[in-house]
């Protein structure tokens, strides 16, 4: 059986796509282990359940990589969602965070039904990418970012201080 030129370049081709191609986060083998979930509720209504990973285990603040998980219990716009972002920041008095960052998050984030999740995993270098469900949506790489958005959730000044204590496993 003979090997010619045609199937010798395929299969060269084929191997250095296979060696050569970098890795998205979502590829990256990195092991997480939980650290801690909460439920998020306002007023009657349950609005997502949060749990956040991280390599070790624990979390200390500006750690990365990170897994920060969202699944949604509610339907929501992602308007609404961007909006809440918004108001976070402003209670963290961090209102210039909307200009710099509102845009780019609408662009990112689809509508959101009941069941799906929203997930940020940063990289090492605190570089962020977002999926739905799994799915990657998109990048932001300002490195400042992630902390910024993670402040939401694990900032001492956070809106929610008893949720903030179950993702940290206090």
């Amino acid at each position: 059986m003979s090997i010619t030129a045609k199937t010798c370049a395929v299969v060269a081709a084929v191997t250095v796509a296979i060696f050569f191609t970098p890795l998205s986060f979502s590829e990256e083998q990195t092991d997480f282990k939980k650290v801690g979930e909460a439920r998020m509720e306002y007023l009657f209504w349950d609005v997502y359940d949060a749990t956040l990973y991280t390599e070790s285990g624990g979390y200390e603040q500006n750690t990365h990589p990170v897994k920060f998980k969202l699944t949604y219990l509610r339907d929501f716009a992602a308007k609404d969602i961007v909006k809440a972002t918004k108001e976070q920041w402003q209670h963290l008095g961090k209102s210039n965070l909307s200009a710099k960052y509102a845009d780019k998050l609408l662009s990112l984030w689809p509508d959101i039904k009941k069941g799906e999740s929203l997930s940020l995993h940063t990289a090492a270098d605190g570089q962020s990418t977002f999926y739905h469900n799994d799915q990657k949506l998109g990048e932001i790489t300002d490195s400042q970012f992630a902390n910024q958005f993670l402040a939401i959730w694990l900032s001492p000044n956070t809106s929610e201080p008893a949720l903030r204590k179950q993702l940290l496993g206090i």
